[in-house]
């Protein structure tokens, strides 16, 4: 989505397929689940129909906003985890407690919505 806002009316599956090496099918696949849940519309180009640029809706756009600020502080929240063994590869019980203090966090921060 982040590159269908990034670049509106400009993309269509297949280039965003080919751009990161997905198959077009999958892609194919989520801009439709993307389209039917209201994020996504495909326009037609009036020379060529087989043509259908893709755009974020005003609620896709929203959605996209909100992503991104739940990943900024996702990463925050991780950066200021105190690890027990500074500099040593994290294990996967460190991993697993970064995991629920984000996903704690965003629990509350969507309730108090």
């Amino acid at each position: 989505m982040h590159q269908i806002l990034e670049q509106p009316g400009k993309l269509t599956s297949a280039t965003v397929a080919d751009s990161r090496g997905i198959s077009r099918a999958a892609v194919s696949r989520g801009i439709s689940q993307l389209i039917r849940r209201g994020y996504v519309v495909q326009s037609y180009e009036s020379t060529d129909r087989r043509v259908r640029p893709l755009s974020l809706t005003a609620s896709g756009e929203q959605l996209e906003i909100d992503c991104y600020k739940v990943l900024q502080s996702a990463t925050k929240l991780m950066s200021d985890v105190a690890l027990n063994d500074s500099g040593s590869p994290l294990t996967m019980g460190q991993l697993t407690q970064m995991l629920a203090a984000v996903t704690a966090r965003g629990a509350a921060d969507t309730q108090q919505k």
